[in-house]
């Protein structure tokens, strides 16, 4: 069966532990989101409120190891209950969760812990800001580029050389002591520039508190490639579909419609209109030759001169469906030539058995109503 999304029978919120902490932590890092305006990596600051739209969601790692899941619509803070759990508040009064003790919490924690081994080793050819567990000298991945098997680092007035074998990750030179706010320079062997990092010292204080340390200290790649490792491991594909601007799905005769869609991660996304006459229309991608392949947590619009989407001129209930997979269907579902035009009666159900026939394939859907009134 195809892998699908978690049940909106969990409510406004679900908590997996991933490990115990002895305190709730208040600031946090995104996991995971659907909704536009969070991205993977991204720090949530103790006290910082969480909006999310109907339909959208977001999965935070805390400090204490507990992995929260919120699902829109949503808004109000993360914070605490009186036994020390980690909760969402949806309103005034309104502490609506689920608690799930999956009791192998050590097993659950191998992905995160992983995750934050291989990207705590430092890119060299990479410029920017880039972390540092305090207390143990970070390995060096060996650079992209092609026939780079040495390099000096260059840390103030003292230079030392860095030689990878086999490809195997290199360790920190010695005779380079690092400290919080070094700026590091990557020169090649001809003395040219490579990059220059700025390094911080994070407190190696437990996996999901390093990892919001992480984000804390602003080093977005490292803890945005550790975070899609823990979200692979964790949290199930999802996807977000609303009118644009949001909540506003009723039209008049003729107007045109505008769409937003976003994943939580790549993915192939199919996107179909179903009209008045009950007829299916896919409507992205928007030709044969445009891949479905989209990036994770950008926002795309299916509206304007590309995708040409109006009401009609009279009124009736449309219907738009939306499917993101982990895999290319092209040649798997109907329509997928055919952009704009309306597809045979039977392609709605040509459609489901496509999805319903997938096999290790994880799948997230959303549909949408809009009114033409």
């Amino acid at each position: 069966m195809p892998k699908r999304r978690f049940s909106s029978l969990l409510g406004a919120a679900a908590i997996l532990a991933l490990g115990f902490g002895q305190e709730a932590a208040a600031e946090a890092v995104v996991v995971a989101s659907s909704a536009p305006g969070y991205v993977q990596g991204q720090l949530v600051a103790d006290g910082q409120a969480v909006r999310l739209p109907d339909g959208a969601n977001a999965t935070l790692l805390f400090a204490n190891g507990r992995l929260l899941r919120l699902r829109g619509p949503y808004d109000g803070v993360p914070g605490q209950t009186a036994d020390g759990a980690v909760s969402a508040r949806a309103g005034p009064g309104d502490d609506r969760f689920m608690q799930s003790d999956l009791g192998a919490a050590r097993a659950l924690g191998n992905p995160l812990d992983a995750a934050l081994e291989k990207a705590l080793a430092i890119d060299p050819s990479t410029s920017g800001t880039q972390c540092v567990k305090a207390g143990s000298p970070p390995l060096l991945r060996r650079p992209a580029e092609p026939g780079l098997d040495r390099l000096t680092v260059q840390a103030g007035g003292e230079r030392a050389a860095v030689e990878w074998m086999n490809g195997s990750p290199a360790p920190w030179p010695r005779s380079l002591p690092l400290t919080d706010g070094t700026d590091i320079g990557m020169l090649r062997p001809d003395g040219t520039l490579i990059g220059t990092l700025h390094v911080r010292m994070v407190e190696a204080t437990g996996g999901a508190a390093l990892a919001v340390g992480l984000a804390s200290a602003g080093c977005a790649g490292q803890i945005g490639a550790a975070m899609a490792s823990l979200r692979d491991a964790m949290v199930p594909l999802d996807l977000f579909l609303s009118a644009d601007p949001a909540g506003n799905a009723a039209y008049r005769p003729g107007e045109d419609i505008r769409l937003l869609v976003q994943t939580d991660r790549d993915a192939h996304l199919y996107c179909y209109l179903r009209n008045a006459r009950g007829q299916l229309i896919p409507i992205f991608p928007s030709g044969a030759t445009m891949s479905a392949r989209v990036m994770g947590n950008v926002p795309i619009s299916l509206s304007g001169d590309r995708m040409p989407l109006r009401a009609g001129d009279a009124p009736a209930d449309l219907e738009v469906r939306c499917i993101a997979t982990s895999r290319n269907l092209d040649g798997e579902i109907p329509g997928r030539d055919a952009a704009f035009r309306p597809l045979a009666e039977d392609a709605a159900g040509q459609l489901d058995r496509a999805v319903s026939r997938l096999r290790e394939t994880e799948v997230a859907s959303a549909q949408l109503i809009l009114k033409v009134r």
